[in-house]
């Protein structure tokens, strides 16, 4: 590479360590410290920790909602109960103007 001075540097390759259990670890040489099974298996583990956490963020999701579903639920009810109510004091009044006569004054 060069920079805007005309020297040159490089720029070493990222290394990654050896996970035991792959056979790169197991027939590892000097000249190849790492293999490709090596690379797999950080981008397996990569993807895994990734698919955790969006896992983990859609579960917390799921629980709130589930929490307002259940506060809407409940909501519903009160309302329910609140119509029935006036529904009743509605149809007592008119019953009670009815029987009083009070629609002839």
């Amino acid at each position: 590479m060069r920079s805007h001075k005309g020297t040159h540097f490089t720029v070493a390759p990222p290394t990654f360590p050896l996970i035991p259990s792959t056979p790169s670890a197991v027939f590892s040489t000097v000249a190849a410290p790492t293999g490709i099974e090596n690379i797999k298996m950080y981008l397996v583990i990569a993807v895994f920790a990734r698919v955790d956490i969006i896992y983990k963020s859609v579960t917390k999701i799921v629980k709130d909602v589930w929490a307002i579903d259940r506060g809407l639920s409940k909501l519903k009810d009160s309302l329910s109960e609140i119509k029935d109510k006036f529904t009743f004091i509605r149809c007592g009044i008119t019953i009670f103007i009815h029987n009083t006569g009070l629609l002839n004054i």
